[in-house]
């Protein structure tokens, strides 16, 4: 087959009868080949038996005469070598000790829970607000007792925290806990500061 039927309509072996139809019409209008070329292309392309030789017929590898003029001097040049840069130096001890950190982060503190309250409200008072949410939250898990005064004087101070540093939806989400207390003061406290955080809410998402 001298001009394989494929390369003659310019299309791939996946193509449909639809795309071989108009890949006629743009080789009508190129007219690269005769118009008899283009017909025994399409006539072959359609029927089942003479794809299958044109398939068979076709080149998978380009011919060896295009790479008599290709130039190969490249691969005589010595392999380029690797160098990292240096504001990647210790990179690897920096990710080991960010993990290390933050499974220390994780671990409850190993004091007593009338510390952690003391710690935590120390904390939140002095503007040390990562430092109060860690002491307040592991109060708040470790304690058993949550009808307490300082279990709700600790969740208090902890949707306090919360709403400073942003984080609006842990406080909403603690202030509708608290806003289910059977104290009146505490029900009073918590419907109260949920109206203002709500508002505050849909402030940051305007």
């Amino acid at each position: 087959m001298e001009h394989n039927p494929y390369k003659i309509l310019g299309v791939f072996q996946s193509a449909s009868k639809a795309e071989i139809t108009k890949a006629v019409a743009i080789a009508m209008k190129r007219k690269q080949y005769p118009v008899d070329v283009i017909a025994k292309a399409q006539k072959s392309l359609m029927k089942a038996e003479e794809r299958i030789i044109a398939d068979y017929l076709l080149p998978i590898l380009p011919t060896i005469k295009r790479f008599k003029t290709t130039d190969l001097s490249a691969l005589l040049e010595p392999e380029p070598t690797l160098s990292f840069l240096s504001e990647f130096d210790g990179l690897e001890e920096a990710i080991i000790k960010a993990n290390q950190e933050q499974l220390k982060e994780r671990e409850p503190l190993p004091i007593s829970l009338s510390e952690l309250l003391t710690e935590g409200i120390t904390a939140a008072k002095e503007g040390h607000y990562p430092k109060a949410v860690k002491y307040l939250e592991d109060y708040c898990q470790t304690c058993n007792q949550r009808n307490s005064k300082d279990y709700i004087q600790a969740q208090i101070w902890l949707i306090q925290v919360y709403q400073v540093m942003g984080q609006l939806q842990r406080a909403i989400a603690l202030c509708k806990i608290l806003s289910q207390h059977p104290h009146p003061q505490v029900h009073t406290w918590a419907n109260k500061t949920l109206i203002s955080l709500s508002k505050s809410q849909e402030i940051s998402h305007v």
